[in-house]
């Protein structure tokens, strides 16, 4: 039987998903910011000639932080920690960000009048930029040797 010849450009591939977390980082930050902007537009579609906006972000966000927590913590970091405790830190990195798309979105669509769906696509290009690394240094850091 013939052996198998293997695929150069694939090995190269995988070597750069297996070894590159920044890579690994952009194509979940990309999934991330696609749902991410999906589920609010979605919650503001239906939910803005009923609810405030800081209703809107904080259901949409809640969505978006659970769909990016999962796939960050399976692709991405790999985290075989206590899942728990690393969602809990996803939060608090989160938590910050949502309270500044809510103040963001209250100055610049409620009291600016701009467009909110334009407003949150450049509010979600900035804050995926800062989270690489509030991940990577807070909510999936590995745990330290302490040695006395």
């Amino acid at each position: 039987m013939a052996e198998r010849r293997r695929c150069p450009v694939a090995d190269c591939c995988k070597q750069l998903w297996t070894r590159m977390m920044p890579l690994r980082f952009l194509v979940v930050g990309g999934w991330n910011f696609v749902f991410g902007y999906l589920a609010f537009a979605g919650c503001y579609w239906l939910m803005s000639p009923t609810f405030p906006n800081w209703v809107i972000v904080v259901i949409s966000s809640v969505l978006g932080i659970t769909n990016s927590f999962v796939f960050h913590r399976w692709l991405t970091y790999k985290s075989h920690g206590n899942w728990f405790i690393e969602y809990l830190r996803f939060y608090v990195v989160y938590g910050g960000q949502m309270l500044l798309t809510m103040l963001f979105i209250h100055i610049f669509v409620t009291r600016l009048k701009y467009n909110a769906y334009v407003v949150a696509l450049i509010i979600n290009i900035v804050l995926t930029v800062l989270s690489y690394w509030a991940h990577k240094m807070f909510s999936f850091r590995k745990a330290e040797l302490v040695i006395e």
